[in-house]
């Protein structure tokens, strides 16, 4: 592990149009067919998938930032625009495996969403997600980032870097979900929630 003393002041560029972030230490990238069963309408998911589709939905660059206790992960996340069955493209959802100190920073720099949260008393929230907005999501909630633009989202990511993220709080776990209804985000129950 390396220590305090030996990282060195560095500056982190970036660019929304076009997306560039510089350096990253890695890229996440996923599509449909990587996170098909996000997605409560698998019919949906499975019909564009049969057609030959797999839009990608997410891509997240991190920066390299050594993963131990008292460093800062900095990271640049685009959610890009579009809809499973009436739900809308977003991240998987994950939550931190310290619930008690390891909080996230949400910077929106373009487009709009939804920022889900739930803890697992099952208490949720709602937040905007916009050009102006910084969210502030507490340790103990889990949360996923819902794009309801027409452009893609997105937003820096600032969290202490040697936090892990748990994927398996997935779609079965959040009790709502964000759909579209009537040219509107809504938010709706999770069908699926546990």
């Amino acid at each position: 592990m390396e220590s305090m003393a030996s990282i060195k002041p560095f500056n982190i560029t970036y660019s929304i149009d076009p997306l560039a972030f510089e350096p990253k230490e890695e890229v996440i990238l996923r599509s449909l067919s990587t996170m098909k069963e996000a997605f409560i309408d698998q019919t949906a998911a499975e019909a564009a998938l049969a057609r030959g589709e797999d839009p990608r939905i997410v891509e997240v660059y991190m920066a390299p930032v050594p993963h131990g206790e008292g460093f800062l992960m900095a990271n640049i996340n685009v959610v890009y625009p579009g809809k499973v069955g009436m739900e809308y493209f977003m991240t998987k959802g994950h939550i931190h495996d310290d619930p008690d100190h390891a909080p996230e920073i949400y910077i929106t720099v373009k487009g709009t969403g939804k920022l889900l949260m739930q803890n697992l008393a099952g208490e949720y929230s709602v937040l905007d997600m916009a050009e102006g907005l910084i969210n502030y999501i507490p340790a103990p909630y889990a949360h996923r980032c819902i794009n309801t633009g027409s452009q893609p989202l997105v937003y820096l990511g600032v969290f202490p870097a040697d936090t892990e993220r748990d994927y398996s709080f997935d779609s079965k776990n959040f009790k709502k979900l964000v759909v579209e209804r009537d040219g509107q985000a809504a938010l709706v129950d999770n069908p699926l929630a546990k």
